[in-house]
């Protein structure tokens, strides 16, 4: 994809690292990613490792032509907040696990300023059961710093990831709802990568 040298070169600035990074499969799998910030996507592909495309927001499509630019660049998929016209967007993004490439999904829906303010969709959790593929837990401390929601400036402050083990969807389907107890497991994985980074790098102050 054209942007990733940019993005590297982006990350190389802020700086970036990722902090853990477990072993990923080497099939396609639904990364999971909490979202604060804009620059979410390419410092998730980043982390990854591999070419991901990731389901975005159609609302953010016209609101600034360099934003319409990435997510073309990035041959993002857009999805509604409607749940009839996600359908659409969800098949494309099961169409493209089947070809054997990672999807990106930020379950909350939308940025947020404070993690677990937003309950998740199970868009996610249902791509992972329907297609038979793992969900790696992707968790970002600091993008909120270096990009806030209330803006599209972007200023130097470090960023930290944490690539988590994968989930295998299959032992949920003993369960007795599969899509809310997966995502359920998706949630509390997150939430546990989040919280320990959170207390590595409390502020996360700029340029340290």
């Amino acid at each position: 994809m054209a942007l990733w040298p940019l993005a590297r070169v982006l990350a190389a600035w802020f700086p970036y690292s990722v902090v853990r990074r477990a072993r990923l499969p080497k099939g396609p799998f639904v990364a999971v990613i909490n979202h604060f910030s804009l620059l979410d996507p390419p410092i998730a592909g980043l982390a990854i490792r591999r070419p991901v495309r990731f389901l975005a927001l159609d609302e953010i499509w016209g609101v600034h032509r360099a934003l319409d630019a990435v997510l073309v660049l990035f041959d993002s998929i857009p999805v509604s907040r409607s749940d009839r016209q996600a359908v659409g967007a969800l098949r494309a993004a099961l169409r493209h696990l089947e070809s054997r490439h990672p999807i990106g999904v930020f379950p909350e829906g939308r940025r947020v300023a404070v993690w677990g303010e937003m309950p998740l969709k199970t868009g996610a959790a249902w791509l992972a059961i329907r297609a038979s593929v793992p969900v790696v837990p992707v968790a970002i401390w600091g993008s909120q710093h270096a990009m806030p929601m209330d803006g599209m400036r972007i200023r130097r402050a470090p960023i930290r990831v944490v690539v988590g083990l994968p989930i295998d969807p299959a032992p949920f389907l003993e369960q007795s709802d599969p899509l809310v107890t997966l995502n359920e497991s998706i949630r509390s994985a997150l939430d546990r990568e989040l919280r320990r980074l959170e207390v590595a790098y409390p502020g996360l102050p700029a340029g340290e």
